[in-house]
């Protein structure tokens, strides 16, 4: 595995561990699994409508085809059950937001990559790549890397003699936990793992960010504002993480 630099569109750095070919192949594996599990209960349900059943079994195998890998790595925030599950996810090279084209286009390339003839040099373009991608990735500027999210130890977010007032709360935690969104977490913990691994200006200002979205999303009390703003966040990482809201 190769360590990948992203210098997002608001110039902050990022290096992200990109995922070997081994979890990707698992993964994969995975969610070929649950499509066939998709295709025999279609074919279980509609297989006694006849024609028209088959027609909506054909059309049944053709979403799952194109779209299975489209819709839940736009929805899941760059993961599809096999990827989540192997705890890595694709994530834009650019350092932008994940979007429908580039879901779309390297899933496209994804079905011309299976292919007799095609898959052979899908595969060495994956071997010779130092970061692994296949010719979706490279037409669609995206990379597989390992989901930093997964796992949130304790002690990443720990701060030597603070209690964690959010988690304490019971009206602040049940506020955090409804109302958080998967992109909202994923933020908040991506943030929390990498914050060493920014610069003091860049640090502050994102934690200044992130601490003003925390206190107005999930309506903060007025008696936690001695908390820095980092220390807001990481108390909201914690809460989640206690959760295991990942």
């Amino acid at each position: 595995m190769a360590r990948y630099r992203i210098t997002t569109p608001e110039q902050v750095v990022f290096h992200y561990q990109t995922a070997g070919l081994v979890s990707r192949a698992m993964a994969w594996l995975l969610d070929q699994l649950f499509i066939t599990i998709f295709r025999l209960v279609a074919i279980y349900a509609l297989s006694e409508g006849g024609n028209f059943g088959y027609t909506l079994i054909l059309l049944v195998f053709f979403i799952l085809d194109f779209f299975y890998f489209t819709i839940f790595e736009l929805y899941w925030a760059g993961q599809t059950p096999g990827k989540r599950y192997f705890g890595i996810r694709v994530i834009s090279a650019s350092g932008g937001k994940l979007g429908f084209n580039e879901t779309f286009m390297r899933n496209l390339i994804r079905i011309l990559d299976s292919l007799p003839g095609v898959m052979t040099l899908g595969g060495i373009v994956a071997l010779l790549d130092p970061y692994g991608r296949r010719l979706g990735d490279m037409a669609a500027d995206t990379l597989v890397a390992v989901d930093s999210t997964k796992a949130l130890p304790s002690e990443s977010v720990a701060v030597a003699g603070r209690v964690n007032t959010f988690q304490e709360d019971p009206v602040i935690r049940a506020r955090i936990l409804n109302r958080a969104t998967r992109d909202e977490r994923d933020l908040i913990f991506d943030l929390t793992v990498r914050r060493d691994e920014l610069d003091p200006e860049a640090r502050e200002e994102l934690f200044r960010r992130a601490g003003a979205m925390i206190r107005k999303r999930y309506n903060l009390p007025s008696d936690i504002e001695h908390l820095s703003d980092e220390q807001a966040v990481l108390n909201v990482a914690l809460t989640l993480e206690a959760a295991r809201i990942v």
